[in-house]
């Protein structure tokens, strides 16, 4: 199919019968290019011990390679704002499409160690943009009152891809083996390239402005320095980094249990984020019938219960089982659901006039928060009650986020 042909196909994709841009169409193609991007994190977890023999190193340095990918993020992130702020979307995204590809090619054809990790590293420079322009393109086309239900949709993202990745992998090293993974991520790269182009129109360069490190360390002082902006950014982060202590733990803490059949471990490993996604569903209609603050007290009360119950398996009141750990993840699931689109929103909304900066922070702070929970537990991979503990220290920290920002608004309507 030539070029012109694809990307007129887009095109019909985009507008719906009377010509108009399709807002429905547009919100699923940007979560489905999140998934795709979010896959990358987890696709060969499953994987992990038969990729560590191929590749001639350990299995902690291969739980490491997601540390990489999370730091290229960053590093993605920190830059990409800025860059969009000056040359528009357009010109980011499709140059970012095309390093990411390059990188899952790096991946795939990768024979050593320190090749793989630097081409995890690059690919997910270039992932990173997609994130970030997603919550502008939301920001641009939708009405405040859609905003919330959309950015829902859009963080769904995540435990999809979670979901869904490790049994993709587990099939494609089946039918091949683990490099196959890398390659199917490849493909809606290019996808994507076309998407996006068709989405933004050209624009010309803006001769009055210039990139500033200066102007670019400012708009992030000034939104550091915002505690709203700050709490909120925060939550989503620790929210996943909960679940990624768990997910990573899984092809160890459950060998005893499954042995170290990929599938089962996937299998595991995805419940609770199926949980997400029906309570994600729940959460739509509690905002919309409900409005905002209900669906907040609705996510707080559910993960105080997440709390509670890890605190009794901590403390050994409830015995260690694979049925009571997966009762408490999709607790934290569930309670998720509700405050993340909350977050998100709330921490957008409090630094509008940095939208970008602001945009790139909060993955920025997923990313970083997610590493150290990794390390921690590669750490302590073979104990669970560690792992548990450490799930707990996100619980509380989020709650105590939770209360730090009721104060703060207290003392705000005082003055």
């Amino acid at each position: 199919m030539h070029i012109i042909d694809f990307t007129s196909l887009f095109v019909s994709f985009l507008l719906n019968k009377r010509g108009n841009l399709s807002l429905k169409r547009v919100t699923f193609f940007l979560l489905f290019l999140n998934v795709v991007t979010s896959a990358a994190v987890s696709i060969y977890i499953p994987n992990l011990k038969q990729m560590a023999i191929d590749l001639k190193t350990t299995n902690a340095l291969m739980q490491m390679t997601i540390v990489a990918h999370l730091i290229g993020e960053f590093a993605g992130r920190f830059l990409c704002s800025p860059m969009i702020d000056l040359h528009g979307n357009r010109a980011v995204i499709l140059p970012a499409l095309a390093v990411s590809a390059f990188g899952h090619f790096g991946c795939m054809i990768s024979t050593s160690f320190p090749l793989f990790i630097l081409m995890r590293f690059i690919q997910a420079v270039g992932a990173s943009v997609v994130y970030v322009v997603s919550l502008s393109v939301i920001n641009k086309i939708f009405s405040d009152n859609e905003k919330a239900s959309v950015v829902g949709i859009l963080e769904l993202y995540q435990p999809i891809a979670w979901i869904l990745s490790p049994f993709v992998g587990t099939i494609l090293a089946e039918i091949l083996n683990w490099r196959l993974s890398f390659f199917a991520l490849l493909i809606p790269q290019l996808i994507g390239m076309a998407f996006f182009s068709v989405l933004f129109r050209k624009r010309k360069k803006d001769q009055h402005k210039h990139f500033s490190v200066s102007k670019l360390f400012c708009d992030y002082r000034s939104i550091l320095k915002n505690s709203s902006f700050v709490i909120y950014a925060l939550i989503p982060g620790l929210f996943a980094g909960g679940y990624m202590i768990f997910a990573t733990s899984c092809p160890f803490i459950c060998s005893e249990f499954f042995g170290h059949d990929a599938a089962d471990i996937a299998l595991f490993s995805a419940i609770p984020l199926v949980f997400y996604v029906i309570a994600t569903f729940a959460y739509r209609i509690a905002l919309q019938k409900f409005g905002i603050k209900i669906s907040k007290r609705i996510g707080t009360c559910i993960y105080i219960i997440f709390g509670v119950y890890t605190i009794l398996l901590i403390s050994e009141y409830v015995s260690w089982t694979p049925n009571n750990l997966l009762f408490s993840m999709s607790l934290q699931c569930v309670g998720s659901a509700f405050l993340v689109p909350v977050s998100v929103l709330k921490a957008l909304q409090s630094c509008h006039q940095a939208a970008y900066v602001g945009a790139s922070t909060v993955v920025v702070f997923r990313n970083l928060i997610m590493s150290l929970c990794i390390t921690i537990s590669v750490r302590f991979h073979e104990s669970i009650t560690a792992i548990m503990a450490s799930v707990f220290m996100t619980v509380g920290t989020v709650l105590v986020l939770i209360m730090a920002r009721r104060i703060i608004r207290l003392r705000v309507k005082r003055r």
